[in-house]
């Protein structure tokens, strides 16, 4: 009994103290702690349980990721690399419209908590020149931003899944591509298709380089984003050391003084981004020793309630509550993918706590991302709710479908 309540009991401490706003960290580690003495395992099991989550190969490699991740974002800020990926993408594309898509998209990789405050300046002047509207300029950012992260195989929370689920990540972005499709598109046909599409004017008035040049320079200035996944994917390269050679790469294309490059990389590491990792991973490691969980999710299932129900109102219910992605996979990969009869069922699963827990995360008023887009265009979240009426059950409806074709 005491495992069965413990669960339940300690995903609503988590949920209780984030509306709090204690760190996602402190959350995680205080209601593993209370889900440990719930369950019944005592000072001596809580502590064994807690020690052994965080120090193993795993978390090791998980919190290394996460810090690299944190200073190829934070570099390619400083350096002002981002500034020269907006100019050659706007050299190349000449098209406002793509380039307002592309840009926050872009900027999507920078793995900040309320980043969209960083690509609002840019949405907001291209869709000036659009003659686009405050509301669906906030639409615009919201939704270009965080539109890779169902392909993102350096995201945090797809990180998270690959190491929790032990899942090929490679496997589950397959399946979140139509994903990523539908959403681009639904967020061109509602937002950006209806407006004129400027084309950029030519710097100076002067003649522009040829179309391989202006390739190149994209590619060149792009390459610390996806130096990393080649050698990820076609070398077999760690991630971590992958993350590297983006780094490496980004001191290259840096200009100016970089005596202090290791420095600003030391400063790039977000702390309290790991110790919120640290703290999901202690989660994982309770949650896994609680069999009556499983029990209890097996039974709902005899009694006749589809998992794929369990699955969804679960993920979009933490999502929302959280805000957080890596939250939601943290906290429900170790409760339904073991119950998975094979790997590719497993991915499925996956696939729908993170989709579903992705739209939760989304539509969450607690979403920074959103707070601060609202904030910088001036209106309220009320009025960027009633530009999701039709693009959340879109993406649900388009979740559902994806999940029984590729079932």
């Amino acid at each position: 009994m005491g495992e069965i309540l413990a669960v339940p009991l300690g995903f609503a401490l988590i949920v209780l103290l984030l509306l709090k706003k204690v760190s996602i960290g402190t959350a995680m580690f205080t209601a593993s702690v209370v889900m440990g003495f719930t369950a019944g395992f005592g000072i001596e099991g809580t502590s064994g349980i807690l020690i052994r989550s965080l120090f193993n190969t795993t978390t090791a490699e998980l919190l290394a990721i996460t810090a690299f991740v944190c200073v190829l974002g934070y570099l390619l800020y400083y350096y002002r690399v981002l500034d020269k990926i907006v100019d050659a993408l706007e050299d190349l594309f000449k098209s406002v419209p793509v380039i307002i898509m592309l840009i926050p998209a872009l900027m999507g990789v920078l793995f900040i908590p309320g980043g969209a405050i960083l690509s609002a300046p840019v949405v907001d002047k291209l869709g000036d020149r659009m003659e686009i509207d405050r509301v669906k300029k906030s639409a615009i950012n919201m939704v270009f931003r965080h539109v890779g992260f169902f392909i993102f195989p350096f995201s945090a929370a797809m990180i998270l899944a690959a190491r929790l689920g032990r899942i090929n990540v490679y496997d589950l972005i397959k399946v979140n591509i139509p994903m990523v499709i539908i959403m681009a598109a639904a967020g061109y046909l509602l937002y950006v298709r209806n407006f004129p599409a400027e084309k950029p004017a030519d710097s100076n008035g002067q003649e522009q380089a040829g179309f391989a040049a202006k390739t190149g320079r994209a590619v060149l200035y792009t390459s610390p984003i996806w130096i990393g996944i080649v050698l990820n994917v076609f070398l077999h390269v760690p991630f971590y050391a992958a993350l590297v050679a983006g780094i490496i790469t980004t001191y290259f294309l840096a200009e100016g003084e970089k005596r202090d490059f290791l420095k600003k990389s030391y400063e790039g590491i977000k702390f309290n981004m790991l110790y919120a990792v640290a703290g999901i991973m202690v989660l994982q490691g309770f949650i896994s020793k609680m069999s009556a969980l499983n029990e209890t999710i097996n039974l709902m299932t005899e009694w006749g309630m589809a998992i794929e129900i369990i699955i969804t109102a679960a993920s979009v219910f933490v999502g929302f509550a959280t805000a957080s992605n890596p939250a939601v996979v943290g906290m429900l990969f170790p409760v339904f993918l073991p119950l998975a009869p094979d790997y590719h069922t497993g991915i499925m699963y996956a696939f729908l706590i993170f989709v579903s827990g992705y739209l939760g995360y989304f539509v969450s008023p607690l979403h920074l991302c959103q707070v601060f887009t609202a904030e910088y265009f001036d209106i309220e979240i009320k009025e960027l709710y009633r530009e999701y009426r039709m693009l959340m059950p879109v993406l649900f409806a388009s979740m559902m479908v994806v999940y029984f074709i590729f079932k």
